[in-house]
């Protein structure tokens, strides 16, 4: 029995679910304009490029060497969070270019340990990686914190805060007595929010610090680093984190 043609009626039904498909498609794929800034998240890493989810199946791209420090060593991964700026849209294709602007940390707050600035390759702002190590220097000192000038940013885009409880001073100390303005000072970049905001810590630099050092004397002691005139002793100073850490080992 051969098939039954479709009704006139059901061309209809048809056509119009076609029709609000074939909308709904591009409404997804929405317009990008040049200096606009997006939230994506990495997908895909090439040889020179690393591409990006912009949403509604569509991608943007990032020239590698943006994304990349001073070795050529790249600073993002798969499911990496970065805040960007539209710095093209080709015409033909449509692909959207990106300037990336802040990379985040990743969900269980690791980051990197190096220095977090470099200049992307199409120029604008400095890359900042939130977890990173920077220098800069205090611009201003308040009673609720320091402001830090970013090594190699200028302006406000560049400036961040590290709240009094992060610039591991002692409780109600005055700030004015342990800053000035003009001092060069190492932190690390806790967060970028969307409007730009920087906030930094002294604190968590230096807890970062005493875990790497306690670690490494861990590492060597699991290995039998221990050389034949004796064991090391502990390193001193690591307080209550040395403490905590130690526990870990010995289980």
């Amino acid at each position: 029995m051969s098939p039954s043609r479709p009704s006139a009626a059901s061309k209809e039904s048809f056509a119009s679910l076609f029709e609000q498909s074939e909308g709904a498609g591009k409404q997804r794929r929405r317009q990008y304009h040049t200096g606009e800034t997006v939230e994506v998240t990495v997908v895909a890493i090439a040889r020179e490029a690393v591409f990006a989810d912009l949403g509604g199946k569509q991608e943007g791209m990032f020239e590698r060497p943006a994304l990349s420090d001073g070795d050529g060593k790249l600073r993002v991964a798969v499911g990496s969070r970065v805040s960007a700026v539209v710095s093209g849209v080709d015409s033909g294709t449509g692909q959207v270019r990106l300037t990336p602007v802040v990379v985040r940390a990743s969900d269980d707050g690791e980051g990197a340990t190096s220095l977090a600035v470099s200049a992307p390759a199409a120029g604008g702002a400095p890359l900042l990686v939130e977890g990173a190590r920077v220098k800069g220097k205090v611009t201003g000192i308040e009673r609720y914190g320091i402001f830090v000038q970013i090594a190699g940013t200028s302006g406000r885009s560049g400036r961040g805060l590290v709240p009094t409880v992060e610039t591991a001073t002692p409780r109600a100390a005055d700030l004015k007595k342990h800053f000035t303005v003009g001092q060069e000072i190492e932190a690390k970049i806790l967060n970028v929010d969307e409007s730009g905001k920087i906030r930094l810590s002294i604190s968590a630099l230096r807890v970062d610090e005493e875990r790497g050092q306690f670690e490494s004397y861990a590492k060597a002691e699991r290995s039998g680093g221990a050389s034949d005139k004796g064991p090391k002793p502990a390193p001193r100073n690591f307080g209550t984190l040395g403490d905590l850490l130690a526990k870990k080992v010995k289980r």
